[in-house]
């Protein structure tokens, strides 16, 4: 298992934060900024389940715009219809 890079513990950290808040549209971002860093590194799967979850936050937070963004992406990756 690759180390995490410093960044990706501070995403992290905000992850967490955001959970403990209750922010969906914090952890939707977040989330999309973690997918973003996963398909950067190659961790495909890693990705589509960050994605997933932004996607899922994005719809509870009432963040359209980023959750059509998110479905675009789910689709063209073969994890939504």
């Amino acid at each position: 298992m690759a180390a995490a890079l410093p960044d990706e513990d501070a995403l992290e950290d905000q992850l967490l934060r955001a959970h403990e808040r209750g922010d969906a549209a914090d952890l939707a971002r977040l989330y999309a900024e973690a997918a973003e860093q996963s398909e950067a590194a190659g961790r495909a799967d890693e990705a589509g389940y960050r994605y997933t979850q932004a996607y899922v936050y994005a719809l509870e937070g009432g963040v359209a715009e980023l959750a059509c963004q998110l479905k675009t992406i789910l689709v063209a990756q073969g994890r939504e219809e």
